[in-house]
């Protein structure tokens, strides 16, 4: 086969994917659409991941771009447990009419996409707006609804145990932006569990950790392993925040 006609065969090819692309789109919608009433987004990942890949071929990078950011935003939303709410939708069929905008253009001839790219910056900003996860480790269940509701003000994504043997299980298993541990756990204590964070090689080792104490500071040994250490009473005036940021 000669150059020409390679030529011509990936143009035709081109030309294909321009033309299946509302139809795709279609069906991107349709799967957004019916996220409020399905536990799955599988089908949906799978649809944009095909598209991406596709778009990519043929060379149309900026529907790449599009794909990639969207798979990035549904993932975004299934951490935070909003994947099934009106916002997501929202946000997501915000990209779908990105591309419809984007093959507009590409129908028109026109060739300068800088409007497409300023809108997917723009969702970018939304996309970098990140909910941190924090895991309470807190005997108390009074204490622990104190900790919880001043972070949930703040958007924080927190999850609550009450020993240190769950929470040890959770941070070998999920990803934490932060620990906030009593001193004094069943099971295993706070700086048994900061201390078997800090040696794995899990992906948490490197979260800050946050030591809960009603005893003085000079009392606590090996206080290098905490990046703050606060007493009860800062739960109270707001300073467990502040330590958190």
């Amino acid at each position: 086969m000669s150059q020409d006609s390679i030529n011509e065969l990936l143009e035709s090819l081109k030309v294909e994917f321009l033309a299946t692309l509302p139809e795709r789109l279609g069906e991107i919608e349709n799967l957004v659409l019916d996220l409020t009433e399905q536990d799955d987004i599988g089908s949906l990942l799978r649809v944009v991941h095909s598209l991406k890949g596709a778009a990519g071929t043929h060379g149309y990078h900026m529907f790449t771009r599009i794909c990639h950011q969207m798979e990035g935003m549904m993932r975004e939303l299934v951490e935070c447990n909003k994947i099934h709410s009106q916002k997501a939708v929202d946000l997501l069929l915000g990209y779908n009419d990105l591309m419809d905008e984007a093959l507009e253009l590409l129908n028109n001839d026109e060739t300068n996409l800088a409007s497409i790219e300023k809108k997917l910056n723009q969702f970018s900003s939304i996309l970098s707006t990140r909910h941190y996860k924090v895991l309470i480790a807190e005997p108390s269940a009074l204490y622990s609804s104190m900790i919880v509701s001043v972070l949930e003000e703040e958007n924080y994504q927190v999850k609550t145990v009450s020993d240190g043997l769950s929470a040890l299980q959770n941070l070998l298993m999920q990803d934490y932006d932060v620990l906030i541990t009593a001193r004094e756990l069943p099971l295993l204590n706070g700086e048994a569990l900061a201390s078997a964070l800090r040696l794995s090689e899990n992906r948490n080792n490197n979260a800050n950790i946050i030591l809960i104490t009603t005893k003085q500071r000079s009392m606590i040994k090996h206080a290098d392993l905490f990046e703050h250490i606060v007493d009860r009473a800062s739960i109270r005036d707001g300073s467990l925040l502040k330590a958190v940021r």
